[in-house]
């Protein structure tokens, strides 16, 4: 979690944050660059249910209406 640099944090502290803050908010970047991929991955999964939704339910065809 080295990616915040020096400057950084003076300007989150000069910003008000505590150090918890600060913490927690290294924390979350982390979490969230270990997890897009993972993220990405379910949004299209739940694209491709829909998908599988619409064309079991008649919505979508290949033939042109």
């Amino acid at each position: 979690m080295e990616d915040i640099e020096d400057r950084d944090l003076l300007r989150l502290r000069q910003a008000g944050f505590s150090e918890r803050g600060i913490f927690r908010l290294r924390q979350v970047r982390h979490k969230y660059s270990v997890e897009q991929d993972k993220l990405e991955s379910l949004a299209q999964y739940r694209r491709l249910q829909f998908l599988r939704w619409l064309v079991t339910t008649g919505k979508l065809t290949e033939h042109i209406a």
